[in-house]
């Protein structure tokens, strides 16, 4: 199993080791989207943290508003959604060996 990128937190980490461990992803381009994931889940670690921190709301000289992290936070999930849709990772396949299932275009359904 490849090793983790250096640069990961401990979200990133554990999102990392929990894939891996589930479907050893070992292609180049696999690892690289996994990477990109990984590194958006600490991102969104670090946002929720400082959210939880300061508060979902702001008051600023203009009132109430939400807080600019909100949408950043917001963003990145919807991103680690994105990438590990990507990687094929949304879809329960049901199999013995570990690995990625296989990509709606190879996918020819349900035997019969």
């Amino acid at each position: 199993m490849p090793e983790p990128p250096s640069s990961l937190g401990e979200a990133g980490l554990a999102l990392w080791r929990s894939i891996q461990a589930q479907y050893a992803i070992g292609d180049a381009g696999g690892l690289a989207i996994l990477e990109q994931a990984c590194g958006a889940t600490d991102r969104v670690a670090e946002y929720a943290a400082i959210i939880n921190e300061q508060g979902a709301v702001i008051v600023t000289k203009t009132g109430i508003r939400e807080h600019p992290l909100v949408k950043h936070e917001t963003a990145q999930r919807a991103l680690v959604g994105r990438l590990i849709s990507r990687l094929g990772l949304d879809i329960e396949v049901l199999r013995s060996t570990p690995g990625r299932p296989p990509t709606p275009f190879g996918w020819s359904g349900p035997e019969r």
